[in-house]
């Protein structure tokens, strides 16, 4: 009967420690997760920054007829505006490439457009 005993104890032992690494390799995860989604936010969000510098450069031709390169702040991140021409013209002429450089929180995302 006291062998019934310590087998018992012993599975019950086993059981819980079987148990503990389960909710300590989901949690784990949780974590993990959490961290990796909050990198995506600020990716999405230079992103859209890169694509204002885009829409500025583009109003900015078309508009100001302002062919010059250009950086400013935009909502807690910032972007680079490069406008190169083509090589037998200038940014009003077809085969312009934009490339603009949005940054946010240390990420960082460009967008290339060429009209």
């Amino acid at each position: 009967m006291k062998n019934q005993r310590g087998v018992s104890l012993f599975l019950i032992v086993i059981i819980m420690s079987v148990l503990m690494s389960v909710s300590l390799g989901l949690s784990v995860i949780i974590v993990g997760g959490g961290k990796i989604s909050g990198g995506a936010d600020d990716a999405i969000k230079a992103f859209y920054i890169a694509d204002t510098g885009i829409e500025r450069a583009l109003y900015s031709i078309q508009t100001l007829g302002s062919c010059s390169n250009f950086s400013d702040t935009f909502e807690g991140g910032s972007y680079e505006v490069v406008i190169i021409p083509p090589s037998w013209g200038n940014c009003f002429n077809e085969g312009t490439i934009i490339t603009s450089l949005g940054t946010y929180n240390g990420s960082k995302k460009k967008i290339e457009v060429s009209y």
